[in-house]
């Protein structure tokens, strides 16, 4: 395929990313923008001019044709990124933007300027360049939507919440409701199987197997995508790294009655994750020997740091909803009502023994300079260039306040409440979720401690 301003790499990709770079030498300005160097904007996309579609440029299939404004189609796309909580990097000489979905799928939107006998307008194109490709095609298909103004994606989200894959995971949820009920034993033992083979890939040498061994946790502590038995037991592992004391039920197991298992994989797993999330790293070294280069190792960190968050964060979140979980999964059941705990007292006592048990232990691993509480704060306050760690910290410190009053207090001794504030202001202007996980930390925080105990 020729022409001058497209390489081809191969016969399926080719690499337009160089017509941007000239584009972006040719600045007639000569004053770098801030965007350019990678500094996030507040929606400050303000593109004046477009340039027509190359010659020898071909279109990707996720593009769509607008014909309106440059302004109302800047203005729909900006807010469609801070409504599906896209962190985009916006350009003004190119009229482009980098986006990054909490998924890590990283895409490029370019705006192009048609002209013709019949019709002139705007081409709104979306490229695929990391990532899960059904993640990508939904995310583009509600972003060219919004462009040409086809959709509301703020009805939407009132409607049915912030998850793009929601009409999946109604589909999930009834196909586990609807499920021939498993033994309690048979269950738990998938349950510990699926654990330890994500702990078989996490302790690999090889980076894919690492990631995967993370995506396996993260859909395990995700009562969504996972039986609800399945999240609770794995999220037990990560916070303790112990699976014995679990009982769907709240009772006493006497010690005749356990299933035992082995505990050192489960320890390794809470080990890696308190490692990536406080260090950065994968036990004494954060070398790979596979990696073809320094950088190629720092972004393979960068997405084991930001899947051990999402673990992290659904694991406190299953948690701190136990006896909720429990009582949805038992009214699909046959089993009578009685035995369900009926109040909120019992599951909130166990929800702020597993935290406090939990910040306990995660400071014995790390030390005092690293607990984990000040590590979470610490990434929140990088809202504005890391926005999805700083919304799972959020959702991590929310679940951990609202569950011990310890954690509370040592929140607002670490400064929690400035530095959520801030982060609440770029969750305002640019990320939904991250805005909901702020204003729900603030809420705890400002509560009067009964108002938890209750």
């Amino acid at each position: 395929m020729g022409g001058g301003n497209v390489r081809v790499v191969d016969d399926d990709v080719i690499d337009k990313e160089s017509y941007f770079s000239a584009a972006l030498r040719n600045n007639v300005t000569g004053k770098p923008k801030a965007e350019e160097h990678g500094r996030p904007s507040s929606c400050n996309w303000s593109p004046t001019q477009l340039r027509p579609v190359p010659a020898f440029y071909p279109l990707e299939r996720s593009s769509r044709f607008v014909q309106d404004e440059l302004s109302t189609v800047v203005s729909r796309v900006s807010e469609a990124h801070r409504l599906l909580s896209i962190h985009a990097v916006y350009c003004n000489e190119t009229a482009t933007a980098s986006l990054l979905t909490c998924e890590n799928v990283e895409m490029h939107l370019s705006l192009w300027k048609t002209c013709g006998e019949k019709q002139d307008g705007i081409v709104v194109e979306i490229q695929r360049r990391k990532g899960d490709s059904i993640a990508f095609h939904r995310y583009s298909r509600c972003i060219l939507d919004a462009a040409a103004g086809e959709i509301d994606i703020q009805n939407n989200i009132d409607k049915n919440g912030d998850d793009i894959d929601v009409v999946y995971s109604k589909k999930v949820n009834r196909l586990l409701s609807i499920e021939t009920p498993k033994k309690e034993g048979t269950e738990i033992e998938d349950a510990i199987r699926a654990i330890e083979i994500a702990h078989g890939l996490l302790m690999k040498d090889r980076m894919d197997a690492r990631q995967l061994g993370l995506e396996s946790l993260c859909l395990l502590t995700d009562p969504k995508k996972t039986g609800i038995t399945t999240a609770v037991i794995s999220s037990r592992v990560v916070l303790l790294g112990t699976a014995q004391d679990f009982d769907p039920m709240h009772n006493v197991v006497p010690e005749e009655g356990k299933i035992m298992y082995d505990e050192v994989p489960f320890q390794e797993i809470r080990q890696t994750l308190l490692s990536l999330i406080q260090f950065r790293r994968i036990g004494d070294t954060d070398e790979f020997d596979n990696a073809d280069d320094e950088s190629e190792e720092e972004e393979h960190i960068t997405i084991l740091h930001n899947l051990a968050l999402a673990v992290l964060a659904n694991s406190l979140d299953v948690i701190e909803n136990e006896d909720l979980l429990m009582l949805s999964e038992s009214s699909y059941s046959s089993a009578p009502e009685e035995e369900v705990p009926s109040g909120n007292r019992r599951r909130l006592d166990t929800s702020e023994s597993i935290s406090d048990r939990f910040l306990e232990e995660a400071q014995d691993c790390a030390g005092e300079k690293s607990e984990i509480m000040k590590t979470l704060i610490s990434e929140l306050g990088k809202a504005g260039s890391k926005p999805h760690n700083a919304c799972l910290s959020a959702k991590c410190i929310g679940s951990l306040c609202r569950a011990s009053e310890k954690a509370k207090s040592k929140a607002k001794e670490l400064g929690a409440k400035n530095v959520v504030q801030t982060a609440l202001d770029v969750g305002t202007r640019t990320h939904l979720k991250l805005e909901r996980e702020c204003d729900k930390v603030l809420t705890t925080l400002t509560a009067p401690s009964q108002q938890i105990e209750e």
